[in-house]
């Protein structure tokens, strides 16, 4: 693993036209974004960093593989720093209400995302958790 040269990407086009020009050996993003290559078997998955599988998806765990680590693909919504607790508060209702919705339902069916929706004290928590838990996988690996 100490062999590992990251390059990062802007986002999961720019991965997806790497790995199938071939100018990296592997890549990684959320599955939604290379499902139709691997429908296609213009990419192979190797294993999914969550700590189960994906639903329908028959791809092992990296920890199935013997390998301990389980990487989240989340996201987080977040305001400007000088904004009070009437303002973030609002905000956050508004996102609450948002994963409710009929819309947000289809999105999480559509690209087999699992909600795990988080605020307040709880995100902020989990937030620097998983920062330190990259942080010691890219030591590990050398990539730090």
């Amino acid at each position: 693993p100490a062999k590992i040269n990251y390059v990062a990407f802007r986002g999961g086009g720019e991965a997806t036209a790497a790995i199938l020009g071939g100018n990296v050996t592997v890549g990684g993003s959320g599955y939604s974004e290379f499902a139709e290559y691997i429908k296609t078997g213009k990419m192979r998955p190797i294993a999914v960093t969550s700590d189960k599988r994906l639903p329908g998806i028959d791809v092992p765990t990296l920890k199935e593989q013997g390998i301990d680590v389980v990487i989240g693909n989340w996201r987080g919504v977040y305001g400007a720093g000088g904004i009070d607790a009437a303002q973030r508060k609002a905000l956050t209702d508004r996102v609450v209400a948002a994963t409710k919705s009929k819309s947000w339902a289809e999105s999480l069916e559509k690209n087999k995302w699992t909600p795990a929706l988080m605020t307040g004290p709880a995100f902020d928590t989990f937030v620097d958790s998983e920062f330190a838990s990259l942080r010691a996988v890219m030591v590990k690996s050398g990539m730090v």
